[in-house]
């Protein structure tokens, strides 16, 4: 003996009562499947035979309601016999609401695929990891080669269109025609479901790269190159602990700069930070740069963050010798992703598109990432210095990317809510505090790039530009040369601060001031602007006439046709001889004739 209603609460039952395929999911499914019309048709139909359904369960005939049925439906079908009515009556008592819609609904794309033609599509998404991309009949030619060399006329292939069916519903195959670089990063995906890498602190997994950003940046020449963005950032709060701007391609050097940034924080840097950002944007054309105090405040919410682990690709520049000893001194351990794998550090791979999204592809000279996205007259006139560029990019994680709501960021509770990357470090703060010492003045010019220089009698060269200190004097009299002579040093730059290097003394670092130019006199910052604001096509004229008197055209032409003339050599090297060089040795010859005579 035992309770009813204990008994339909038992795990270990099994009932053996036949359920209608009504109350199944798939047939929801094809329910729901249908279109308008023809769900209210089967609505219809049902309405009508339940009322015949009831009235048979109440031991009434069902043939006396089916001419009833069949002239209520008759508005909604064209044809309904009575054999019609009873066929579906029969069907609704033993399927339900399902067996009254259209068989050919149900049997709508299951047509089944020959397991040689799926071993063959298999085959070619395989082979087609590596190659080019091509149309998808190009996929079909070499699918009908493949099977009639294997099987013959033993298989029977399918039409055209059910073989673009076949191709587009096959995981491997269908992407034949897609691009080339997501084919191979879908190859390289592993077999197995992904797992959740989760931080359970900030620091803990740190993830770096580099990628060149779709945008040109003029360098110090004023030539216009595409610039490279590396990113530093972090899994457990979405927080961009440094991001630098280089010309392309960055090096191991640079990289240290890039740790060296994400080590101290802003306030800790050395000097010309702020006077660097003044006279960028005194030489501003437009006005997108905040003010300091506002730059201030939003800095000082930044998180100091000490990376623990930082993942990797590849990269040379990742395996680098120097970029390995940087982090093995500030205590930072490498782990290197596999041989192109970009699902290792999705996170700052996502992080790259956000960057584009939000902040590339405002600025001047936009590319759009390929060709076919780059526009025709994308104007170029106004295209960002590298050292602007670095400077709106920092503004621009300090008071966007910070406090923007991230999606990896969502509470769990509340999904439809997610937090800032400063929020989120903040919450951690309060559960798990942690203090790390951050890196200061010497450790930050440390990292910094090195380059081997003179002490000159005037102060330093380098980048076009010279640098002058108190102590030159001190400096060039403890060489090993006499009085006046130049003395070999090392100096420390930042490439996104020139206003200040450092010369290597011992165990100190000595700061060499950038001598003063026009920006630091009054209305400096004014003039430069309308110096770039000229008719550069008109400039450019001027100076190749400059250059070359008759015109450059005509002095392309004159050297073209004196190459023509000028006989070569047949033999050896040196300069081709001219016609007169030869009348020389002509006449030289038959002098010494007419003497030996």
């Amino acid at each position: 003996m035992v309770d009813a209603d204990e008994l339909v609460r038992l795990p270990n039952v099994t009932w053996h009562a036949d359920r209608i395929a009504s109350a199944t999911g798939s047939a929801a499914r094809v329910l729901d499947g249908l279109d308008d019309n023809e769900r209210r048709i089967v609505d219809a139909w049902a309405e009508q035979l339940a009322v015949v359904k009831a009235a048979v369960d109440n031991g009434q005939p069902a043939k006396v309601f089916f001419e009833d049925v069949r002239t209520a439906m008759s508005t909604l079908t064209s044809v309904t016999s009575l054999e019609t009515v009873r066929r579906k009556f029969h069907r609704y008592c033993a399927e339900g609401v399902l067996g009254l819609v259209d068989a050919r609904h149900l049997n709508r794309g299951k047509r089944d695929i020959d397991a040689r033609i799926g071993m063959a599509l298999s085959e070619l998404g395989e082979k087609g990891t590596t190659r080019s991309s091509g149309t998808t009949s190009r996929t079909l030619d070499r699918l009908r080669w493949m099977l009639e060399e294997d099987h013959g006329d033993a298989i029977d292939i399918p039409s055209q269109r059910t073989l673009y069916r076949m191709v587009a519903a096959h995981p491997t195959a269908r992407k034949l025609n897609g691009s080339a670089k997501s084919r191979q990063s879908s190859a390289n995906k592993p077999g197995r479901a992904f797992g959740v890498h989760g931080s359970l602190r900030p620091g803990e997994h740190v993830q770096i790269d580099s990628t060149v950003i779709d945008v040109p940046s003029r360098l110090l020449d004023g030539r216009l190159n595409r610039a490279e963005l590396t990113v530093i950032h972090d899994v457990s709060c979405r927080s961009i602990l440094a991001g630098v701007v280089r010309a392309v391609a960055t090096n191991s050097a640079d990289l240290a700069g890039v740790l060296a940034r994400a080590l101290t924080p802003y306030e800790l840097r050395p000097p010309g930070a702020r006077e660097q950002r003044e006279r960028v944007a005194a030489t501003w054309t437009g006005r997108f740069m905040i003010d300091q105090e506002r730059l201030d405040r939003h800095r000082l919410a930044q998180p100091y963050i000490f990376p623990e682990t930082i993942t990797t690709d590849n990269g040379k520049i990742y395996r680098s010798e120097a970029f390995r000893r940087g982090c093995e001194r500030a205590g930072v351990s490498l782990i290197h992703a596999a041989h192109e794998t970009g699902t290792d550090k999705p996170h700052v791979e996502s992080g790259f598109d956000a960057i584009k999204d939000g902040f590339v592809q405002y600025l001047e000279g936009f590319t759009g990432g390929s060709v076919e996205r780059r526009g025709r007259d994308e104007p170029t006139d106004r295209v960002l210095a590298l050292n602007q560029l670095q400077e709106l990019l920092e503004d621009w994680i300090a008071i966007e990317w910070q406090n923007r709501p991230h999606a990896g960021l969502s509470d769990p509770m509340l999904p439809g809510r997610a937090l800032t990357p400063n929020e989120m470090f903040r919450a951690y703060r309060r559960i798990a505090p942690e203090l790390h010492v951050p890196f200061g003045l010497d450790e930050f010019i440390g990292f910094l790039p090195a380059k081997h220089c003179t002490l000159q009698d005037y102060g330093i060269n380098h980048a076009r530009r010279v640098y002058r200190s108190n102590r030159l004097t001190d400096l060039r009299a403890a060489g090993a040369g006499g009085e006046g002579a130049t003395r070999p040093c090392v100096i420390r730059y930042d490439p996104h601060n020139p206003l200040f290097v450092w010369v290597e003394h011992g165990d100190e670092f000595v700061p060499f001031r950038c001598v003063g130019d026009l920006l630091d006199e009054p209305m400096g910052g004014d003039i430069w602007p309308a110096a770039h604001g000229v008719d550069t096509a008109t400039d450019t004229a001027t100076r190749e006439e400059a250059a070359y008197p008759g015109g450059p055209d005509e002095t392309r032409q004159w050297g073209e046709a004196r190459q023509r003339a000028q006989p070569r050599r047949p033999h050896g090297r040196g300069r081709p001889r001219s016609h007169a060089h030869d009348r020389c040795l002509e006449d030289d010859c038959t002098r010494d004739a007419d003497d030996r005579a």
